[in-house]
């Protein structure tokens, strides 16, 4: 057999281990999805920002930094999952309770509901700063991408191995490459994402994501990157997130943070809200 008769059919094969193993990736996360369900645990998260002056080179004009202590809620809307904050702690001091818990703030009233929600969601970033709007920022989002309604989008390669918490899994790099996006720019402008997923190659389970996206439409081209590692719960029977990793980088400022998950546990009640069916961006 020739050599390029022998490169022409391991392309071939490796082509076919990776459609295998997307298709294992995809099913995990239709099955994941329908079991996580509602979760509440604990999140400590460190943020850093840093504002740069216009000099030549640029210096640091001004830095701040401010971890907080939060009950997090990973509650599912419709098809969708959104992430809450109750903050019970700002750098190692109590703050006055706004909110009642979790448990105690929903009801049987899904149209009131869903009002709490969105004033719930807009207090979970009151004590975010920097001037960087995060939303995206969910642990689970870029499960989004293995979505069966979503994959065709995506462009994938694999990129070699590693191993993430013990497991040996591949190393996938995708492109998101026509919309409509998952991301969108304040204005409605369709951000095409980028990044790697770390997957277990006989079962599918996704160890780590990395998403990338810049927005090129505003003034600094905003640039985000989000890292998640996920590990095995202790009370329920699935991976959940362990760590988030973020990084948000313009021409003179920089916001980090770290969020560290632990005590996920099922959040009991159950919680129904009135659903409208979202306006789809058009395709550009």
């Amino acid at each position: 057999m020739s050599s390029i008769l022998f490169a022409l059919l391991l392309v071939q094969q490796n082509a076919t281990d990776l459609d295998a193993v997307l298709k294992r990736a995809t099913e995990y996360v239709s099955q994941y999805e329908a079991e996580l369900g509602n979760l509440i645990g604990t999140e400590e998260y460190l943020q850093t920002a840093v504002w740069m002056d216009n000099g030549i080179p640029p210096r640091v004009a001004r830095k701040m930094q401010r971890r907080t202590l939060s009950d997090f809620l990973i509650i599912q809307v419709g098809p969708e999952w959104t992430a809450l904050r109750k903050v019970t702690r700002v750098d190692g001091v109590r703050v006055k309770e706004k909110i009642p818990s979790f448990e105690d703030t929903f009801d049987d009233s899904p149209q009131m509901n869903s009002k709490r929600l969105a004033d719930l969601t807009k207090e979970s970033t009151e004590y975010n700063f920097g001037d960087v709007r995060r939303d995206i920022n969910l642990p689970t989002f870029a499960l989004k991408i293995l979505r069966t309604k979503e994959v065709d989008r995506f462009s994938f390669e694999r990129d070699g191995s590693g191993k993430i918490g013990g497991v040996q899994t591949w190393r996938i790099r995708f492109r998101e490459t026509k919309g409509p996006s998952l991301v969108y720019g304040i204005k409605g402008e369709m951000l095409l994402s980028t990044g790697t997923l770390w997957i277990e190659p006989e079962t599918g389970r996704i160890l780590q994501t990395e998403l990338e996206v810049q927005n090129p439409y505003t003034q600094s081209q905003l640039k985000a990157r989000i890292t998640v590692t996920y590990a095995s719960g202790k009370s329920v029977p699935i991976l959940v997130p362990a760590m988030m990793i973020e990084r948000y980088e313009s021409k003179y400022h920089t916001v980090d943070c770290r969020a560290d998950y632990s005590n996920f546990r099922p959040f009991e009640v159950d919680v129904k809200f009135e659903i409208h069916a979202p306006e789809m961006p058009k395709e550009r």
